[in-house]
């Protein structure tokens, strides 16, 4: 990859999805915010993540729905057209990103590399990234800044989300809130990244009997989500107190803040704790916290990724590739309920 000259005017940053990986998008925006303070920086984002985000000072989102399909795709071509830019960012790889980067004029286009390519995203670029080992994807999203020649030393790992929920806001909105409490947010968009009922229960009960804390356990609206939380309600002995499809993610937030810790398998609610600081039990079998885990805290989580690419798709990490995901039904079984303790005491032992 050929770098560029520090002077730079227009940017374009397109990246629209998903939750998890806006919120890993933060660092790279924020230094290339500090870094290019005089230039105008454009957002490409889906609707939910920037109502999630918040204004940020020096950048402009120009919004994505994706339940306005058609109508999204030409607003942001009226709005692009006139706009000539130095350099884009095509920090996405899908059909959406490819459409809406023939929307944008921009001399640069700067890609993935080969290995992380799909999608025919390649052909949309003209620029890519250099290659590297498997790596987290905040790592990745750093690397597209060394077309710019920003020194690493000034990256800002910084993942600040305006709280739109205090404190006090939060308990009056959920009355059972008890002062001292975890989180369990059992689900993921992709049902096989879940864990265990029985077990998922079994963990609950041990966090409020030996740690006397009260258990909170949320998900989304869906209906399938929501019955799965109350099949764990069912297999525990405590009463958690169930906020499932009653929080914003805006509640959400404030609520991961005001926790002791967060339990859940790879999935947005792990990457918002990192934008809090709040730590994080991740259970992780389909993808790896190689590339996807909390960012602060991965040393928590449990990671069986390698265990069960191993048994059920017979390949070693360095045979699959970046963005791999092994689906096998079966791959969460392998995480036991006696390792996520272990990390459980672990983490209360220094005192938290």
């Amino acid at each position: 990859m050929q770098n560029i000259k520090k002077k730079v005017g227009n940017i374009c940053v397109l990246r629209t999805s998903s939750l998890g990986d806006v919120c890993h998008m933060l660092p790279f925006i924020y230094t290339l915010r500090n870094e290019y303070s005089e230039s105008k920086i454009t957002w490409i984002i889906g609707k939910n993540e920037a109502n999630f985000l918040g204004d940020i000072d020096g950048v402009e989102f120009v919004i994505f729905d994706r339940n306005k399909t058609f109508r999204s795709y030409i607003s942001i071509m009226k709005k692009l057209k006139n706009i000539k830019y130095d350099i884009m960012f095509i920090m996405q790889v899908s059909l959406r990103a490819n459409l809406i980067s023939l929307f944008t004029n921009s001399k640069i286009k700067l890609g993935y590399d080969l290995e992380r390519s799909s999608d025919l995203h390649s052909l949309f670029t003209n620029k890519k990234i250099n290659g590297s080992k498997h790596t987290h994807v905040v790592n990745v999203f750093l690397s597209f800044l060394d077309i710019l020649n920003i020194n690493k030393n000034n990256y800002i790992y910084k993942w600040d989300i305006k709280e739109k929920l205090t404190k006090d806001d939060l308990y009056k909105k959920f009355s059972g809130l008890q002062k001292q409490y975890f989180v369990i947010s059992p689900c993921s968009r992709s049902s096989n990244r879940n864990w265990l009922i029985e077990r998922y229960a079994k963990v609950g009960d041990y966090i409020c009997e030996k740690y006397n804390l009260q258990c909170v356990i949320s998900s989304s609206p869906d209906i399938k989500e929501k019955k799965f939380v109350s099949d764990i309600i069912d297999n525990m002995n405590c009463e958690p107190l169930n906020i499932s499809g009653k929080t914003n993610l805006h509640d959400f937030l404030s609520l991961i803040k005001n926790s002791k810790l967060l339990i859940s398998p790879d999935s947005g609610p792990i990457h918002i704790a990192t934008c809090v600081d709040k730590a994080v039990i991740g259970l992780y079998g389909v993808t790896n916290t190689v590339r996807a885990g909390p960012y602060k805290s991965r040393e928590l989580c449990i990671d069986i990724y390698n265990d069960a690419l191993l048994k059920y798709e017979g390949l070693k990490p360095y045979e699959a590739k970046w963005r791999y995901k092994n689906n096998n039904a079966n791959v969460m079984s392998l995480i036991k309920t006696e390792e996520v303790i272990k990390k459980i005491d672990e983490y209360f032992l220094k005192g938290v």
